[in-house]
């Protein structure tokens, strides 16, 4: 994470109030036990997470947490209980630092009876296992692939110099195998908190904390080296054999959670979502390859700490104090107003002429009238005439039921 200065800074911005795009909102859905570091949820719509001081919880229908499992680690620092994934329904994979930051731990975690497996254990120096490390820069949340490959980063502890050093762990992206073979799948990371495996392109989404500025979203292939401690996000000289971010972030957001759309949320279908703690901000990226991070919410909550997508499609996140829903905006509902009625006919008028006839949506709230991303109302990505049909043939009928009534 960023010094405690960007903290202070995040809460005062919490307090100032937040920003959405119309449309957008957000719902609670319960507390937590303790600082909540990471967010899953299973086939069924079941909410698990992580606490920084090393239990595994599930949310029952009451929304009260139940401690599944409970790991040896230290909250301390960027330390503790990171991450977690689910593998499976009764299965999650975790990410934690030992006491005294001896080593970062992956491990599988039986969501049934709580029994921990040991996938791999990373000591932090390698010359004097038993000196441990610095609290600070230890990665994040797993990732795991169809494969049944876990991915997960571990930050550089602080010390710079260790992320360019082959045989060291820090500061590295790590792929370990279903059959516990381990590879060091690519270097020259600050402090990546999440990861998601792009199998379609057999590469690697990974974003990086930057040192104070240059946050970075890097697109990561097998033996990449991604620059630090020599180079960061768009600064610094160009070193051959090193990869440049994919994009950089233009001031500090310090980017947390990561998740991979499914297709399956009406309005979110494809692309990243991606969480950010000092904005406090949800930012979606419809393509990866050209990034243009969209700020959905922003200070509505406070800081984010991780975000993911249930099985139908809901989008969650915790703050780490808590649980919230990311709401998205219905079809039709081109005034953001939360329903689908005849004055949204009035709305996707004045976004046609804001538009010009034709737009992507992701323009909707641009322009002399903020529409909602709604707007486009037949879910083709574009905002046309097409859409002011769709939407007639949603509301007209509504409006000569409730005159023949009268």
């Amino acid at each position: 994470m960023k010094r405690l200065l960007f903290l202070c800074v995040v809460l005062a911005a919490g307090r100032a109030g937040g920003a959405a795009l119309p449309g957008f909102g957000v719902r609670f859905v319960a507390g937590v036990s303790g600082f909540a570091t990471s967010l899953a949820v299973d086939s069924k719509g079941v909410l698990y997470y992580t606490g920084k001081k090393g239990g595994i919880f599930r949310l029952d229908d009451a929304g009260q947490s139940r401690l599944l499992a409970q790991v040896d680690t230290e909250s301390l620092g960027d330390s503790g209980l990171l991450g977690m994934a689910l593998r499976d329904d009764h299965t999650a994979v975790v990410h934690y630092v030992t006491p005294s930051q001896i080593a970062d731990v992956v491990s599988s975690i039986d969501l049934d009876t709580g029994a921990e497996t040991v996938l791999h254990t990373f000591n932090a120096d390698i010359d004097v296992p038993s000196r441990g490390s610095s609290p600070e820069h230890h990665g994040g949340n797993p990732s795991i692939a169809a494969d049944g490959s876990v991915f997960v980063g571990i930050g550089d502890y602080g010390g710079f110099v260790v992320a360019m050093l082959p045989d060291w762990n820090g500061g590295k992206i790590w792929r370990i195998f279903p059959d516990g073979s381990v590879q060091q799948f690519a270097r020259g990371f600050r402090n990546p908190f999440d990861v998601a495996w792009d199998a379609a392109n057999q590469r690697l989404i990974a974003p990086d904390n930057g040192d104070a500025v240059n946050d970075e979203i890097n697109i990561v292939h097998l033996g990449d080296d991604c620059g630090w401690p020599r180079t960061m996000g768009d600064s610094g000289p160009v070193i051959d054999g090193t990869v440049r971010p994919v994009y950089t972030f233009p001031k500090i957001v310090a980017p947390t959670g990561l998740v991979a759309l499914s297709g399956r949320n009406p309005i979110l279908q494809h692309g990243y979502l991606l969480g950010a703690y000092v904005t406090a901000a949800i930012y979606y990226i419809a393509d990866i390859d050209h990034p243009s991070p969209i700020p959905v919410i922003q200070g509505e909550t406070g800081v984010i700490i991780d975000v993911t997508e249930g099985p139908n499609g809901e989008i969650y996140f915790t703050t780490g104090s808590a649980i919230y829903q990311l709401l998205v905006p219905l079809r039709g509902d081109c005034n953001g107003d939360g329903k689908v009625d005849v004055s949204d006919l009035d709305a996707l008028e004045r976004e046609l002429a804001d538009g010009g006839g034709g737009e992507v949506v992701t323009n909707a709230q641009n322009g002399a009238f903020a529409g909602s991303w709604g707007c486009d109302v037949n879910g083709d990505g574009l905002i046309d005439r097409r859409d002011l049909d769709a939407l007639r043939a949603i509301v007209k009928p509504r409006v000569r039921a409730v005159r023949s009534g009268h």
